[in-house]
């Protein structure tokens, strides 16, 4: 089991590090996407990247949180099939900005929004508060829904915050390393 949740957590921290590369100000602007989106596929069948890339857009605009990075987004939808971790998932981050920032309360507002489209949370939420003041730095949290993981995560940075929400088809993760888990 230690094994296992080792080589997710390598993972999800790989995933992190590729959109951490691409950390600067994006053009993404303060504008939120408010398109309307299709309706969410009933059933019981492992969700579609399209569904999973959906539910995380909408989410986060349904919370406020400014459209995803354009340089992080591609990070997984243009990966080589096959070249998992990038190729098993979907990615979005949102940096907050002077006009529309991202504090904690957007974050538990976009967790909040994936609960409403059926994620559910099988653990309890972890969280790093700053030494000096208090204040929640870190928070992270997993969802799961019909064969797909969620990270949820809220940093603070510089001053106006980053929401990252990186999600994995599960089945794609344990073909790729058998070893690999969802959850850990």
């Amino acid at each position: 089991m230690t094994v296992r949740r080792t080589k997710w957590a390598t993972v999800v921290v790989a995933v992190i590090a590729l959109g951490a590369a691409g950390c600067g100000t994006s053009d993404a602007g303060t504008e939120v996407d408010a398109t309307p989106k299709p309706p969410r596929p009933q059933g019981t069948g492992v969700l579609t990247k399209e569904v999973v890339r959906t539910d995380l857009d909408a989410s986060a605009a349904d919370a406020g949180v400014p459209a995803n990075a354009p340089e992080y987004g591609r990070t997984s939808e243009d990966a080589p099939a096959g070249s998992a971790p990038q190729s098993c998932g979907v990615a979005f981050k949102g940096f907050g900005t002077k006009t529309a920032p991202v504090d904690i309360a957007r974050y538990e507002a976009v967790v909040g929004e994936l609960r409403e489209r059926d994620w559910q949370q099988p653990q309890e939420r972890y969280e790093r508060k700053g030494p000096d003041d208090g204040v929640v730095d870190l928070a992270r949290v997993v969802l799961n829904q019909r064969g797909w993981s969620v990270v949820a995560e809220y940093r603070t940075f510089q001053e106006d915050g980053v929401i990252t929400l990186t999600a994995f088809e599960d089945a794609c993760v344990k073909e790729n390393d058998a070893d690999a888990g969802p959850v850990g």
